[in-house]
């Protein structure tokens, strides 16, 4: 799978976005405007949206977002994880 990161200014009130590329890709674009740690866990966030597939899911995307937020997905150490990207 391959993960496009791109950071941007996305305004005040996005930390980050996925969107499904045509070639079977993904590109996540953060805010730049975040610490590194939140950045980190914002690209956890999208991560989980892409490995859980919730582009196809017809669920309300309120509904997905509790369900997320209420895992332990998040609560994983993020130590071991390195986190290459280009601002652009």
């Amino acid at each position: 799978m391959s993960i496009n990161i791109i950071i941007a200014y996305l305004g005040p009130d996005v930390e980050a976005t996925t969107t499904p590329n045509e070639d079977g890709s993904y590109t996540i674009a953060v805010n730049s405007s975040l610490s590194e740690s939140r950045a980190k866990q914002a690209i956890l966030h999208e991560i989980f949206h892409i490995k859980n597939d919730d582009f196809n899911d017809f669920q309300h995307a309120s509904l997905i977002e509790r369900m997320l937020r209420e895992s332990n997905f998040l609560d994983e150490e993020l130590d071991g994880i390195n986190f290459y990207y280009h601002v652009i």
